[in-house]
């Protein structure tokens, strides 16, 4: 018989009043929410109750939150965090709500005119009052990290995910599966989401991507000094490359590969290729069998202006496995771009790293978050799902950046969930004040805690 590593043990139950908790560290996000004046945001742009009983908006919006935080990636989660004795009795909040009333105030997010998308009739749903009032909370975490640590910099990586779900009102994606395509807008420099627009699976990547552009570059910080985007063909429009060109604006964008941009690069001549090395994982070139060109090409740009001059296209081509007959012995892509003086590599290798930036954030709210699946059928509720999940990844980041060393702040939501919020301890009153005591083989943890504490908790 096979014996487990563990030594002899019985299950018991707590014969104490104290409470044990398994979210010794929930003290350092709740803190930040008012200390980064969430709950005061909340409180002011939030108006969506209807009875006077019940939690406020903002209690509402706090409790959500931390339980994404604390690794709830469904409403029934709630009924597990109230099994925890010691977080009720430190954070009485989480025992004042049921996975039912959690959903009757999410669905206070919808509107029955979003009920009119049908497959083959693709629309942007119009926000509705109470889901603009969480882009106020949003915003308010965006500003109050950028005054803490300013950027003069903002690097804008701009990108759809298609989310797959089963409900009854989800449309089917380019994919084939059903499912919802959000796009979302991040700034790299303070990994920070600052833009997110909920949409229907069957929304093509590239439609109305310049006014949800303008709003979020709209809702920057003043302090900002200058702004870039990166993007994928989605964002490939005239009309948007001059719009961001106009404001001056400087953008590295995947080109769509049409007939004639095809023409004009696979006719460049094999001299006018250059060697193409990527950024390797420490930041040198590596050497790669990439070849890259400028690339003269002039399409059809009906809203360009008098003295506007054609954009930079420059051409990449990476040798097949096995050549075709027809396609030839490359792959050909393309990006454009405003930056004029940058050498062809840099602007590629630049514009490639959004990869590793808004493409990460969407497996972090997938993977590490509860955007994986959505609680309800109606638009509006799984909307605001998706933004609270959105403002949650954003609280943690804030978090690991403001409140811990800089060896933290790059580590995933799970990994501080498990090293952080899930260390166990044990919550103690005495004289009116309660104390959390965690183990003696803690004590580093317990002084990260307190500093983090310090440091998220007030607002300078």
């Amino acid at each position: 018989m096979t014996h487990s590593s563990l030594e002899p043990l019985n299950v018991d139950m707590e014969r104490t009043e104290e409470g044990l908790t398994a979210f010794g560290g929930m003290p350092v996000p709740i803190d930040a929410w008012a200390g980064l004046g969430l709950q005061q945001a909340a409180t002011e742009h939030l108006s969506l109750k209807r009875r006077k009983n019940g939690l406020s908006e903002s209690e509402w919006a706090e409790l959500l939150v931390m339980l994404l935080v604390a690794g709830g990636a469904h409403l029934a989660d709630l009924d597990w965090l109230k099994m925890d004795s010691g977080l009720v009795k430190m954070w009485p909040l989480c025992d004042r709500a049921t996975p039912r009333s959690a959903l009757n105030y999410l669905y206070r997010f919808h509107h029955r005119r979003m009920e009119s998308s049908r497959q083959g009739q693709a629309r942007i749903h119009r926000e509705t009052p109470a889901l603009l009032g969480l882009v106020r909370v949003n915003r308010q975490l965006v500003h109050e990290v950028q005054r803490r640590s300013p950027q003069g910099l903002a690097t804008i990586d701009v990108d759809a995910s298609i989310h797959p779900s089963t409900k009854r009102s989800a449309l089917k994606t380019y994919e084939g599966p059903r499912g919802y395509q959000p796009a979302l807008a991040f700034w790299a420099e303070q990994d920070l989401i600052v833009g997110d627009q909920f949409r229907d699976g069957n929304v093509p990547a590239g439609m109305g991507n310049q006014e949800f552009l303008k709003t979020v570059l709209d809702e920057l910080p003043d302090s900002v000094e200058k702004i870039r985007v990166r993007g994928d063909s989605a964002l490939y429009e005239q009309r948007l490359l001059r719009w961001l060109d106009r404001q001056s604006i400087e953008f590295a964008i995947s080109a769509d590969m049409g007939q004639d941009l095809r023409g004009c690069v696979t006719s460049l001549p094999d001299e006018q290729w250059k060697p193409y090395p990527r950024i390797g994982p420490s930041g040198d070139l590596v050497q790669t069998d990439r070849q890259c060109a400028e690339v003269a090409f002039v399409p059809g740009d009906r809203v360009a202006r008098k003295g506007e001059g054609p954009f930079r296209y420059i051409a990449i081509r990476i040798p097949r496995e096995q050549g075709d007959l027809f396609e030839g012995h490359h792959n050909h892509f393309a990006v454009v771009t405003n930056r004029w003086d940058d050498p062809a590599v840099q602007v590629l290798n630049w514009q490639r790293q959004r990869c590793g930036s808004v493409e990460r954030v969407h497996d972090l709210l997938k993977n590490d978050m509860g955007a994986r699946g959505f609680p309800s059928d109606r638009f509006g509720a799984n909307a605001a799902w998706y933004r609270l999940n959105v403002i949650a990844l954003n609280l943690t980041r804030a978090v690991l950046r403001l409140g811990f060393p800089a060896e933290w702040h790059d580590v995933r939501p799970s990994t501080f969930r498990f090293r952080i919020i899930r260390i166990a301890g044990r919550i103690v009153s005495h004289s009116r004040q309660l104390t959390e005591v965690l183990s003696r083989r803690a004590a580093e943890l317990r002084e990260l805690i307190a500093a983090s504490r310090a440091r998220l908790g007030a607002r300078p």
